[in-house]
Formats: C-alpha cells, sequence, structure tokens
C-alpha cells in the first residue's frame, strides 16, 4: 500500500504538470474545444482504474495460489477491452484527434513509476542519512562509529559483515526499517526462481 500511494503521489504530480501543459499549448494554439487534453484525462483516469485493478489482481493471487492463471488472464483481458473501449469512443467522438494524448494517459503510470524507481528514489537513495531509518538511536551510533553513515553504504553491507558488531535482533530491525524504502542489505534479496505456481 506504501508503494500504491508513492505512484499515486508522482502521478498526481506529473499528471497535474502535464495536464496543465496541454491546456496552455491549446489555449495558444486556439484549440478551445481542449481535445487533446480532455483525451489526456481520460487516458490518465483508465490509467488508474488499471493500476487499481492490477493491485486487487496480484492481492487475489497472493491469497488464492489455486486459481493464478485464472485471476492473471482475466485481469489482464479486463484491462485490456477497458483500454480499448477507451480508445473506440474516443476515435468516434469529436476527441479523435486525441487519441494519442489518451494512449499517452494510458502510460502514465508506468512513467511515473519509471520516474519515482528510477530517477527520484536513486537520488533520494545515494542522499539519505541512516537517521531516517525507523531504528534504534543505539543501532545508529553502533553503524556510525564504523562509518556507515548513508543508506547506500549500509546496503553495501551483508548479514554477516553486520553480525561482526551487531547482534541478529538489530541486523532484523535494520532490514525491517530498509524494506520501508525498498531497500535491502547485500545478499538478502534473493531471487525468486519462477515455477509452476508463480505469476
Amino acid at each position: 500500500m506504501y508503494t500504491d500511494k508513492k505512484v499515486l503521489k508522482t502521478l498526481l504530480f506529473y499528471g497535474i504538470t502535464i495536464l496543465i501543459i496541454s491546456f496552455l499549448i491549446e489555449i495558444i494554439l486556439k484549440n478551445y474545444l481542449f481535445n487533446y487534453t480532455i483525451s489526456l484525462l481520460i487516458g490518465i483516469i483508465v490509467s488508474i482504474i488499471n493500476f487499481f485493478l492490477l493491485g486487487i489482481t496480484v492481492n487475489k493471487v497472493t491469497n488464492n495460489n489455486s486459481k493464478v492463471a485464472f485471476w492473471t488472464i482475466s485481469s489482464y483481458l479486463l484491462r485490456l477491452i477497458i483500454c480499448g473501449l477507451c480508445l473506440y469512443l474516443i476515435f468516434i467522438s469529436p476527441l479523435k484527434y486525441g487519441i494519442f494524448t489518451c494512449f499517452f494517459g494510458f502510460l502514465s503510470i508506468r512513467i511515473c513509476i519509471f520516474i519515482n524507481y528510477n530517477i527520484i528514489e536513486k537520488i533520494k537513495d545515494d542522499k539519505r542519512p541512516i537517521d531516517e531509518l525507523n531504528i534504534d538511536n543505539n543501532i545508529k551510533n553502533i553503524l556510525k562509529k564504523h562509518n556507515i553513515t548513508k543508506t547506500k553504504e549500509l546496503c553495501n553491507y551483508s548479514r554477516n559483515d553486520l553480525n561482526k558488531f551487531l547482534d541478529e535482533e538489530d541486523i532484523n530491525r535494520i532490514i525491517l526499517a530498509l524494506k520501508e524504502y525498498e531497500l535491502f542489505i547485500k545478499g538478502e534479496l534473493e531471487v525468486i526462481k519462477e515455477n509452476d505456481d508463480s505469476v
């Protein structure tokens, strides 16, 4: 849920910014029907709906392993039908020239995920001090004594490295605190091999 909120917050900021730019361009071009802006808004709304549908599907799949294929395929088809129907309705309406901005709106969640995790979070991760972690001050002081002042440096340590000056309970607290920022200590994030039950 924390991740969903971050993505939607990013989408809200960039979506409104792009809508305002599109609106101003249409005013400059004296296109007072605002075909492109309305189509973009429709695309963004559909993108948000599909994002929530995907979230519901992920919850269903994680809670019901026996119907993974059913939920995955039906969710994909439903989202595809929603997008196709939306594009069709725009094409047969007076907004038909806005079909390209609508399609761009469909991609808005993906663009925001890319911006949020590959640009914003990467910059924050490089600069984030360990003081921002939700851990005891004693643990923070021990880390600082070992010249670990940023989360980026902490992520380069493995559990074995941290065991040299911290106990298991403290390491588990650090791991939980890092997971709040989708970060992991070295070797903590394991690759899950695909099998018949995987999504």
